[in-house]
């Protein structure tokens, strides 16, 4: 038998490639309505970014990113778990931070996919500053409508003896969709600049001292950076409260966290929790 008995037929070939395009077209198909699924419902993803968590807040194909942290490799890993090439638009880039918690949203910025970019505040000096250059600055508490069904207001306070000349002001991002509320702090110490929110299902803190956030600003369940707070850190330190979050969450850099809005509340992924209600 000679080697051409042994070689595929042009038309066997041409049979192949139909098989093999038929299955990866099925399949991607399948990836796509995964997606959409996902992408379709309104929901909040907590982005491990270094220093800080980012927020990525979207209903259908609106999207908002607030952007802080010094870790960009982690802000695009994280944000690369989301966003399907076919969905990479961000309609608004609000910038948060000072120093190297700018790394991120220096990142952000260059991402081609961005449309409109703003700080929430005036940024401080620094070499960080200039690179940013001019960008557009919120002024007072914004209230943003993200799609037909999420809206979004951020405000921003200094602490006591804060410098607005060289220090970034805390902020707070409350998330609102129907009578459920999610509400982001900057860190710890935001909690007190800002007058109480009503029930809030979620409480995020994106920085250091997320247990002192908690204490003026409880919620059901806590989200807390695991670059600054450790699991039995994070447990003991509502042994024996009276009334602790029912769960606790850590994220790390380059993980994604997604809350989905659902009727009458909030649903987060249950193998990333930690049961606080019984710590001891």
């Amino acid at each position: 038998m000679s080697e051409e008995d042994y070689a595929p037929s042009w038309r066997t070939i041409g049979a192949m490639a139909a098989a093999v395009f038929v299955i990866t077209l099925i399949g991607c198909s399948a990836a796509f309505a995964l997606w959409f699924r996902d992408l379709g419902p309104p929901q909040i993803a907590v982005l491990g970014t270094g220093n800080r968590l980012s927020l990525l807040v979207s209903d259908g194909p609106a999207r908002l990113v607030i952007a802080t942290g010094n870790d960009p490799i982690a802000y695009e890993n994280a944000l690369t778990r989301l966003r399907p090439i076919f969905a990479r638009r961000i309609d608004l880039l609000l910038v948060a931070g000072d120093g190297d918690s700018l790394l991120v949203p220096l990142t952000a910025r260059d991402d081609r996919h961005v449309r409109r970019i703003a700080a929430l505040a005036p940024l401080p000096p620094s070499a960080e500053t200039a690179e940013m250059g001019s960008i557009d600055t919120l002024t007072g508490a914004r209230r943003i409508q993200l799609g037909p069904a999420v809206r979004v207001t951020v405000e921003t306070a200094f602490p006591f003896a804060a410098d607005p000349t060289t220090d970034f002001p805390s902020w707070r991002a409350t998330i609102e969709h129907g009578g459920t509320r999610i509400v982001a702090l900057s860190d710890g110490a935001a909690a007190a600049l800002f007058p109480p929110s009503d029930a809030t299902s979620v409480l995020i803190v994106a920085g250091d001292d997320p247990v002192a956030a908690w204490n003026l600003a409880p919620a059901v369940a806590l989200i807390a950076n695991a670059e600054a707070i450790g699991g039995p850190e994070l447990r003991s330190a509502f042994a024996g409260a009276r009334r602790p979050p029912q769960w606790g969450f850590r994220v790390h850099p380059n993980e994604a966290l997604r809350l989905r809005f659902v009727p009458g509340g909030v649903e987060i992924a249950s193998e990333s929790a930690q049961d606080l209600s019984e710590a001891d």
